[in-house]
């Protein structure tokens, strides 16, 4: 808004939640301790996913009628910025509508694949081992061994006794909760509670419901059409960064490999895709600075803000973009980057 931007900002076109109890049918836990419900209105009929990018597009489109309406004349630039599944719609637009778009900023989004990694593949183990590891939270347990395996970021303790987890902020407030979410919209005729959250198997019901033909409606392609450059942190124990952002990247660099392959021409012109990964950087800013707070963390809204100007930069004046990169504790997004492509290691103290 301070440098002249007019600001347009969508829900989904669907409310959030509202409370409710475990006899919904509908109803999700906060997690597995808890006796709180939360009922999801984006699980209810008529409310499918798919919808996500309708309403992104559709957004843009009706800001873009309100300029013209008002000025006389149609936006000259417009970018998409989001975060989490935000993030997945700036993905999905550029894929979809790279028309209506000239970049974007997806920031740490969620990487949707009918194949895996997804979010019904990633976060079984997190929920089924973490109990067991929360007994001693010892880190050379094989619960916690599990969860690294499947892709998540080491956990980070607190010097207090007992300790406060950084794992233990995402059991309680996002893991099992998110699934519930996902996976009673996706394939809702698996028994949530029944046969359980943890030990739900993403490849077994591929063959038992519909699940991967409802995955691959709102799959992720890396197939942008407009330069997107995404910010991601190391320490993302929600979406973790090597089953999402670097997932994403991977998409990306197929597609313009199969593109280089294919002989086609307008390869050669394809847009710029970049991943700035935050060292310690995490899904949730505010777990940085409250309490239990984890000041190991790094904040990921800067670099998002500083990847905007370079992106506008970039689309109007033509500035390469810096490579791919890991931006160093208390370090910035820079040319010629100390750590170019990913980060050697997703903690640092």
């Amino acid at each position: 808004m301070q440098k002249g931007y007019a600001y347009v900002s969508q829900n989904k076109g669907v409310l959030n939640l509202f409370l409710t109890t475990s006899a919904d049918p509908l109803g999700c836990r906060l997690n597995p301790t808890s006796s709180i419900f939360v009922h999801f209105y984006d699980n209810d009929p008529g409310q499918p996913f798919t919808r996500w990018t309708t309403f992104m597009i559709e957004a843009t489109r009706l800001g873009g009628d309100a300029l013209r309406a008002h000025y006389s004349r149609p936006p000259r630039r417009t970018y998409a910025v989001g975060t989490s599944n935000g993030g997945y719609q700036v993905r999905r637009a550029l894929e979809t509508a790279p028309k209506l778009f000239d970049g974007g900023i997806d920031w740490e989004g969620t990487y949707v694949d009918p194949v895996a990694p997804n979010i019904l593949s990633g976060l079984p183990p997190a929920i089924l081992n973490y109990p067991d590891y929360a007994v001693h939270f010892d880190p050379a347990s094989t619960a916690a061994k599990n969860i690294v395996l499947a892709g998540y970021p080491s956990d980070l303790l607190t010097a207090t006794s007992p300790p406060s987890s950084l794992w233990g902020r995402y059991s309680a407030q996002f893991w099992e909760v998110t699934l519930c979410q996902w996976q009673k919209r996706l394939d809702p005729t698996y028994d949530t509670y029944g046969s359980g959250t943890g030990t739900y198997s993403y490849v077994e019901r591929l063959s038992a419901s519909d699940v991967g033909a409802n995955l691959a409606a709102i799959a992720t392609t890396g197939d942008i059409g407009q330069p997107l450059i995404t910010v991601a942190g190391t320490l993302d124990a929600l979406l973790p960064i090597n089953l999402h952002a670097r997932a994403y990247a991977r998409a990306v660099a197929a597609v313009f490999a199969e593109q280089d392959g294919s002989g086609d021409a307008g390869a050669r012109h394809r847009p710029a895709y970049r991943l700035y990964e935050v060292q310690n950087g995490n899904h949730i800013e505010t777990y940085k600075d409250t309490a239990p707070a984890f000041p190991q963390l790094e904040l990921i809204q800067p670099h998002a803000q500083r990847a905007f100007d370079l992106l506008v930069n970039h689309v109007e004046q033509g500035d390469e973009l810096p490579p791919d990169q890991c931006i160093p504790r208390g370090g910035a997004i820079a040319s010629s980057p100390a750590q170019p492509g990913h980060c050697a290691d997703l903690f640092v103290p």
